[in-house]
């Protein structure tokens, strides 16, 4: 796998067209859920992208505490390419970012069926489930 890390002005057209396709393919298409996927944050995000050879294998985007939350840096977009998932790749991904962040804490919006997945990764629930585009999600916070 090659990892590249990346701020939004060093992506090339290229990483940022694969990942834009990787969320809609799975995000819209996938789980059906239509909603503004860019929306205005990739700017202020720094990018993750994991390639297998020439192909998108997981993506997510970092935020530094300030910009999505006032108290913690956030990880979101979290993305596996279908062909990829239940390899153990999903986790690396999580805790490249979780490493990307430093020391600081981490706020993610998680969807609410998710908990269980997070929670072996070190995420705690807080607070109540709440609906966003029609999928229910919590906030979860790292660490505890």
């Amino acid at each position: 796998m090659e990892i590249i890390y990346s701020s939004f002005n060093d992506l090339t057209s290229q990483q940022l067209e694969d990942a834009f396709a990787l969320r809609q393919k799975v995000f819209i298409i996938e789980q059906e859920c239509f909603y503004p996927d860019i929306d205005g944050y990739d700017a202020q995000a720094t990018h993750l992208f994991f390639y297998d050879d020439q192909k998108l294998a997981a993506y997510l985007r970092i935020f530094k505490k300030g910009i999505k939350y006032e108290q913690e840096a956030s990880i979101g977009r979290i993305v596996v390419d279908p062909e990829y998932r239940r390899t153990g790749l999903g986790p690396k991904l999580i805790n490249k970012g979780i490493e990307l962040c430093g020391k600081e804490p981490i706020r993610i919006e998680a969807q609410a069926a998710l908990v269980d997945y997070y929670g072996t990764l070190g995420f705690t629930p807080k607070g109540d489930v709440y609906i966003v585009d029609g999928i229910d999600h919590i906030q979860m916070t790292y660490p505890d």
